[in-house]
């Protein structure tokens, strides 16, 4: 994790109340692949919140760490096809580590998975009973 001073233009006022543009030097951090893989799997030892992750590494929110996990979780199953082989020939303890260790990360996917089907329902029903209009197919319906 490395920092960046980053300008940014802000609208300010004057004493006057007038209107103007004033820049602001503030820093940014940039994670390489290497630095969110090792976040992610921090954060899927289960160790910590994803609240408290977000705090340590100064992220900007969770979503930032979902993304994450979203893109680095999906590139090692998609790897691990090829390393099967290498499985074989490591001690069962190992094995059962390794297999222990998935298990739960699979665990974490399954729940962000819920609370996100959870937040769809929602967010269908406030829209259903805030704008009076059915969005959910009625069974039985035809096409």
């Amino acid at each position: 994790m490395e920092t960046k001073q980053v300008v940014k233009s802000i609208l300010s006022h004057d004493e006057n109340g007038h209107p103007f543009w004033e820049e602001i030097v503030t820093e940014k951090y940039v994670f390489s692949d290497e630095d969110k893989i090792g976040i992610v799997a921090e954060y899927n030892a289960g160790k910590m919140t994803a609240t408290q992750i977000v705090e340590k590494y100064h992220l900007s929110g969770k979503q930032v760490l979902f993304s994450w996990m979203d893109r680095y979780l999906r590139e090692e199953s998609l790897s691990l096809g090829a390393s099967e082989a290498d499985d074989m020939a490591k001690n069962p303890d190992e094995r059962i580590r390794e297999l222990e260790l998935e298990n739960r990360r699979l665990q974490k996917a399954l729940e962000a998975e819920a609370l996100r089907a959870k937040a769809f329902d929602t967010m269908i029903e406030l829209a259903e009973s805030k704008f009076n209009i059915p969005i959910r197919k009625k069974s039985g319906t035809k096409r």
